[in-house]
């Protein structure tokens, strides 16, 4: 479904389909969000989206529906590149070369040729409809401006939809996107996508419902935290109470519980996070763009997180 295809069987492969990661069959919700980008992409001409939100918020797992979404539904090209740096980029490029047949002398001889090669095929008559996928541009230095290291490679229409995932407001408004916010599940979404990850013992048992209901509340229903919860429980075999007495104990527990590094098969693979660490790159991320939001935020963090007196942060300086 969607690979890379070997070079016998070239001359029978548009539409050309080159998508890293099968399709997740756990997949839950977010109904909304993909009509978004159906009916944003479904306009005349170029479209550029960015699917915009927080570490673990599940931008990827969106952005990997909807093609498949897309596939199933008509001839269109799709292909997927990382973002997450300037070396992975290119291979991702390199490939799409290879798979429409750019000229491999071109690949072979200059790099920078081949990337403004393959941005003028997706700009040209010959590459019809299509969708490019460019998951994680989270690095503002390769986006932001013509002449950043990827930026000046990126196709600029007069056709196809480019789909971006960023954590980066700057990114997507540099690169002129329609923005689509990606935030937490709701209740009921968190709900079903622990119970598709947690396959212990037939399910949930009725009290275990509550005490699950209490452990996704207690992450915010971010969909990073809740496949990692399952997984903790299903590895170790820990029950959720038991799971949420820990969870409560103490600070060290706590700890302990969202440090556990979460990989998924459909993330690149250098993309291995705990639920921690995503909180540490989310906070860093808004203090070197809002201080004072930053500061605001370490004050909160002194109290309990709820009724908080609102004059005490007006008045906090």
């Amino acid at each position: 479904q969607g690979f890379v295809i070997s070079g016998r069987d070239r001359e029978a492969a548009r539409p050309y389909r080159l998508i890293p990661y099968s399709r997740n069959c756990k997949f839950t919700g977010r109904k909304s969000i993909i009509d978004s980008v159906k009916s944003l992409s479904k306009r005349n001409g170029h479209n550029r989206i960015a699917l915009l939100g927080l570490g673990g918020s599940g931008k990827t797992q969106i952005a990997l529906e909807y093609v498949y979404q897309r596939a199933s539904e008509s001839d269109c090209d799709i292909f997927w590149v990382q973002g997450s740096g300037v070396l992975k980029f290119s291979d991702g490029f390199r490939a799409i070369a290879q798979q429409v047949r750019i000229p491999l002398a071109i690949a072979e001889t200059e790099e920078e040729g081949l990337l403004l090669g393959v941005r003028r095929w997706f700009e040209g008559a010959d590459s019809g409809d299509w969708i490019l996928v460019i998951d994680n541009a989270d690095n503002e230095e390769d986006f932001v401006g013509n002449n950043s290291p990827i930026a000046k490679f990126v196709p600029q229409g007069p056709r196809g939809t480019l789909i971006f995932t960023t954590r980066s407001r700057r990114v997507a408004f540099r690169q002129e996107c329609e923005k689509i916010e990606v935030g937490k599940m709701v209740e009921d979404e968190a709900r079903d996508l622990f119970s598709k990850h947690y396959c212990i013992g037939g399910g949930l048992r009725d009290r275990e419902e509550e005490v699950v209901s209490m452990i996704l509340g207690s992450v915010g229903h971010l969909p990073l935290a809740v496949v990692g919860s399952a997984a903790f429980m299903v590895e170790t075999e820990t029950p959720p109470p038991d799971y949420w007495t820990i969870f409560r104990e103490n600070d060290k527990g706590r700890t302990k519980l969202l440090s556990q590094q979460i990989s998924d098969i459909r993330r690149d693979v250098d993309m291995t996070e705990s639920i921690l660490s995503t909180y540490f790159i989310t906070f860093d991320r808004i203090t070197e763009q809002m201080p004072t939001a930053g500061h605001l935020l370490r004050l909160i963090a002194f109290f309990d997180r709820q009724n908080i007196p609102e004059q005490l942060l007006r008045e906090s300086g």
